[in-house]
């Protein structure tokens, strides 16, 4: 029972029936902020304006560990490609071993459950603008023991820079595209019947911000959705501190609705995380922590290497 409660969690009380994994967590980086900083290239995390720009050859690595055995992986990959950056990345979020029954609660032996996205992104900075676009799409598979849903989906967005102001905004539509295949294993792109699985499609807009007396880099997005009527608004940021130390932090309105009012520190902590980075040479650590206000701690580990 506490293995589907987390399941439920992951889709943050919104979950797109048949593919709750969009709305996990696949990097410590961005639970760490809560959700927020659309704007900061995180190339293993699930969410994230497409036309972010690292600068950098960059290999990257994240773990995420739920409760109840969840567990995701993700590795990504950027590089220099057609004067701009291709991004490759790999994401798995394992739900973990069930029990089978069958209808006279049978036993009928173990089967595994799990959410997988290949996808790739191209993302380039103009000339003569302060204005940088991007694109992402591919492939998501979704497995409960041996049926199997499929969907193409891809992503599109911009950012308008202000270097004087040392601040971006940034716009992107997410998550559109077709199902290939349902859970049952029908062909699902010509059905019309309510229950069919959807992608959840939705809108982004973001802006990030250094403050100009406050080692702080502020970020606040804004998240419609297409499917499902509802806003959400997370706000983060990053603290520089000394020794090559940030300090990531970040909360969200999913605090109102994941408020069961049980004891005042789970009202003030709900939907909300933490974090740190290590900087050492070419190599970045990260560890990060989030807390579901209905109950359960996610804990991250974020690696970077330049190369």
């Amino acid at each position: 029972m506490k293995k589907y409660l987390i399941i439920l969690m992951i889709g943050q009380l919104f979950a797109i029936p048949g593919f709750p994994g969009f709305n996990a967590w696949t990097s410590s980086s961005r639970l760490s902020m809560a959700g927020a900083g659309l704007l900061i290239k995180i190339p293993t995390a699930a969410s994230g304006n497409p036309a972010t720009l690292s600068f950098n050859r960059l290999f990257s690595t994240s773990f995420v560990h739920y409760p109840a055995g969840i567990n995701s992986q993700a590795v990504a990959i950027v590089f220099p490609k057609f004067n701009g950056e291709l991004t490759c990345a790999l994401r798995r979020l394992s739900y973990g071993i069930f029990e089978g029954l069958d209808e006279n609660a049978i036993p009928t032996g173990h089967y595994i459950s799990s959410d997988t996205w290949i996808s790739a992104g191209y993302s380039k900075q103009l000339k003569n603008y302060p204005i940088s676009y991007g694109f992402a799409g591919g492939f998501f598979y979704s497995n409960l023991d041996s049926h199997l849903a499929t969907a193409l989906y891809f992503s599109s967005g911009m950012i308008w820079y202000w270097k004087e102001q040392k601040s971006a905004l940034g716009l992107s539509v997410d998550n559109m595209g077709f199902i290939l295949q349902s859970i049952d294993g029908s062909i699902d792109l010509l059905e019309t019947t309510e229950n069919k699985d959807t992608l959840p499609v939705k809108i982004s807009l973001a802006i990030t911000k250094q403050l100009a007396h406050l080692p702080l880099t502020l970020s606040i997005d804004g998240v419609h959705s297409l499917y499902k009527d509802y806003n959400d608004i997370f706000i983060g940021g990053i603290f520089q501190l000394p020794y090559d130390i940030n300090l990531k932090w970040g909360t969200s309105t999913r605090k109102l609705d994941q408020n069961i009012r049980q004891d005042i520190w789970r009202s003030i902590l709900g939907a909300t995380g933490f974090g740190l980075n290590f900087n050492v040479g070419s190599t970045k650590t990260g560890i990060g922590t989030y807390f579901y206000g209905i109950g359960g701690w996610v804990t991250g580990l974020d690696l970077s290497v330049r190369f």
